[in-house]
């Protein structure tokens, strides 16, 4: 043993090992320079090089001014100049990229951070449930989506019946505001420590109910007051405009502003209301059904996770498969959805008899894994490809770049920030948990005070590479600078695309110059 371990050390066989990994790195190479199809002689080409020489000088000749003008009175040059046409364009195309980009990063930010906590490891490991605590949750999912897109729905065509009555309008909206208010201040406790009885409880519940049925419909008041006030306002700022000089004073986008707020709550509220109310249902689920399993014993244990399952399972395939039937429309879509849910819930049925009912399955490691699996998926696809299909969705412009920035900002921010809470010290959540404090309160007072600086410096940094991006997404019609840039160069305008060169340049310089400050300020 000791000569072997002599001879795997001597210098003859580690002189050997490194003459194999040269040759290995050498044929790497080799490779490279094939595939690439790298060919010295075209750089010595006297024809490549005075068209590379044209190219370069009508780029250092950027066609921003006309500095020779003609005195129409006396006929001759004045001293005077103007912006050419290429720069007046630019400069209007270059102030569209800093917007697209600034709220891509503003809305990718906010949907980052609240899923950025799904994605961080630290968290996410120690969150453990019975079986029958998150297959009920699973079941009870689509309940509760159903009933928040239901509720939102209704709450929006209700109030789109007043949309057309302003006064009307403001006035409901203020009396359900009131009564929202009155409920929560005069009535009885929602939440409370105190054990209730079962009338007690019911009486709490329709309170409860009342209140979001309430607070959806002021939410649908407030979206129609956006839609017909917003449009109402911007025909008077308009006929209102004023003049100064040779510039005209128009501030009718104050009301577009507040049309389109009124649009985005009306398209996001059922959602959005679905969503949470997905959440709130799988919570409920996941909390009874653990209390049910450890207050039960023996087979009463056994048989609620054996339905649990069943219940959860069932839904889970079911709803894989009617997504794979909606994108491939298949022939027979019972095949896909119900006969596949119920063959495998009763699989999964039979299987649950062989787990302890109290036994802890890691919940928080598979919500993990698949938040940072579509956190990569989402990545690994590029914001042009992302452009070309909003494009195709909304129409050519910068409101499909907007959605595709976004998009990736999402992906992009939920990575950095779940890595961010990942890093951070340990020592303020477990003097947070010695207090007895519950989830929602140890992230609230340990997590987020040592993540807002970071927070905030990847934001900003955000805002930076998506003025960047901006410019490659407008070569596919997504808005901003890139459309106008990549015609001149097609058209070989290369004194226009110098100007668009130029401004870009400019601006990503000093927007990397602002965000450095503040990072610095911040961290």
């Amino acid at each position: 043993m000791t000569s072997l371990k002599q001879e795997e050390k001597s210098p003859g066989r580690q002189a050997l090992q490194t003459f194999i990994a040269f040759v290995l790195l050498f044929l790497i190479y080799a490779i490279a320079v094939q595939v690439t199809e790298i060919d010295m002689g075209k750089l010595r080409s006297e024809n490549r090089q005075s068209q590379l020489i044209g190219v370069l000088r009508f780029l250092a000749d950027p066609d921003i001014t006309n500095p020779d003008l003609i005195d129409p009175l006396f006929e001759e040059e004045t001293e005077s100049f103007d912006l050419t046409e290429t720069s007046v364009n630019t400069l209007n195309l270059i102030v569209e990229t800093i917007f697209m980009a600034l709220l891509a990063t503003t809305i990718g930010t906010v949907l980052a951070v609240p899923v950025s906590f799904l994605a961080a490891r630290n968290l996410m490991l120690e969150v453990t449930s019975p079986l029958a605590s998150f297959m009920l949750a699973l079941a009870l999912l689509p309940i509760g989506g159903g009933l928040g897109l239901l509720g939102a729905r209704q709450m929006v065509n209700l109030a789109a019946n007043f949309s057309n009555q302003t006064g009307l309008t403001l006035g409901i909206f203020t009396a359900t505001v009131v009564a929202s208010w009155l409920l929560l201040r005069f009535g009885p406790p929602i939440v409370t420590d105190k054990k209730r009885s079962s009338g007690a409880t019911a009486v709490a519940l329709g309170e409860l109910v009342l209140i979001i049925l309430l607070t959806l419909f002021a939410l649908a008041l407030l979206s129609a007051l956006g839609q017909v006030g917003g449009v109402s306002l911007a025909n008077f700022l308009q006929s209102s405009a004023f003049g100064l000089g040779p510039i005209t004073v128009n501030f009718s986008f104050v009301g577009n502003f507040f049309k389109i707020m009124g649009d985005m709550l009306s398209l996001v509220l059922p959602a959005l209301t679905a969503v949470l109310g997905a959440g709130v249902a799988m919570l409920l689920g996941s909390r009874y059904g653990q209390e049910a399993v450890l207050r039960l014993s023996g087979t009463p244990a056994r048989l609620v996770t054996t339905v649990c399952t069943f219940l959860g399972t069932a839904v889970l395939v079911y709803g894989i498969g009617t997504i794979l039937n909606w994108l491939y429309e298949f022939d027979n879509p019972t095949n896909w959805t119900l006969y596949p849910a119920l063959a495998l819930g009763v699989i999964a049925t039979v299987g649950s008899l062989f787990v302890a009912p109290k036994r802890p399955f890691g919940v928080g490691f598979a919500i993990y894994t698949l938040a940072r699996g579509i956190f990569n998926t989402l990545r690994s696809i590029e914001p042009l490809i992302m452009a070309i299909v909003f494009v195709v969705w909304v129409g050519l412009g910068p409101f499909a770049g907007v959605m595709a920035l976004t998009l990736h900002t999402i992906a992009a921010l939920g990575k950095l920030f779940s890595e961010q809470i990942e890093g951070i010290d340990d020592g303020p959540i477990e003097a947070i948990n010695a207090t007895g404090a519950n989830r929602l309160q140890m992230i609230v007072f340990a997590v987020i005070p040592q993540i807002v600086p970071p927070y905030i410096a990847y934001t900003l940094y955000r805002w930076d590479i998506n003025v960047r991006m901006s410019t490659i997404i407008g070569f596919v019609g997504g808005g901003g600078i890139g459309f106008l840039l990549s015609q001149s160069i097609r058209l070989l305008r290369y004194r226009e695309a110098s100007v668009m060169m130029l401004a870009i340049a400019i601006v990503v310089s000093l927007l990397d110059y602002i965000s450095s400050s503040v990072r610095r300020r911040v961290i």
